[in-house]
């Protein structure tokens, strides 16, 4: 059945996205294989933290160049991810430390009570880098819109100022905010309904303190800061490669 969709999901990004659906596809098993690498080396024992950091620059790597080569735009692109990698990164560290949402609630015992417990890596280290790959698709998919929009800005309009780019990219972030969220917000809150639905006898304080939906939620909320940040950085950066001679 997997290998029926994938080949209708190549077949739809021929028809659609011609030359560029063909590059879109090999870009996505590009950035699947690096996860099955990621999770391979975590099993090896190396610092999924380290490993994380260097999974999403890949990822940003294959997805900006590969798919639309090297410009100004794709290096305005990569320059905001990574910096934004970092500030991201600094306050998972701060929340990981004080939250104490490493490992598993108590609802998985039964399912992982078979297994070993005596594994090769540090569950806060694993948490952490999954949070900064879960926010790396959608900074991505950001800042690509925002540098492409201010390029096409700056081509038609040679005399635009780098003050007066910058204001037209916040703008065109400012329009796709709104959107970026929504859609995070749709396609995370799904792990909440069961939950809800399961725990629904029980008090707000309750739910909200609970692990599983406490790291589900402090995921989603880090996707939105890492959202919101990546626009004016994203904008500021590529008003000044832009308009750079």
């Amino acid at each position: 059945m997997i290998g029926v969709l994938s080949l209708v999901f190549f077949i739809l990004l021929i028809i659609v996205g011609k030359e560029r659906g063909i590059k879109t596809f090999i870009t996505f098993y590009l950035n699947l294989f690096l996860i099955m690498l990621y999770l391979t080396f975590i099993n090896l024992g190396m610092n999924a933290i380290i490993l994380s950091i260097i999974t999403c620059v890949l990822a940003s790597f294959i997805s900006l160049f590969i798919l639309n080569g090297f410009n100004k735009k794709t290096l305005s692109s990569f320059i905001s991810i990574i910096f934004v990698l970092l500030f991201v990164f600094i306050i998972i560290c701060l929340i990981s430390n004080y939250s104490n949402i490493q490992g598993f609630s108590f609802e998985s015992v039964e399912t992982i009570g078979a297994y070993s417990f005596n594994i090769n890596y540090k569950m806060k280290d694993v948490i952490i880098g999954m949070y900064l790959i879960c926010v790396i698709g959608t900074i991505i998919d950001t800042s690509i819109s925002i540098s492409s929009s201010m390029k096409e800005i700056n081509d038609n309009n040679k005399k635009i100022t780098k003050k007066e780019l910058y204001y037209s990219g916040m703008n065109v972030g400012n329009d796709i905010l709104n959107t970026t969220i929504n859609t995070l917000f749709f396609a995370l809150v799904s792990s909440f309904i069961g939950f809800i639905l399961w725990h629904k006898g029980y008090s707000l304080e309750y739910i909200i303190n609970y692990k599983s939906f406490a790291q589900s939620a402090i995921e989603l909320l880090i996707a939105f800061i890492g959202s919101i940040l990546i626009i004016p950085i994203t904008a500021y950066i590529s008003s000044i490669i832009l308009k750079r001679k």
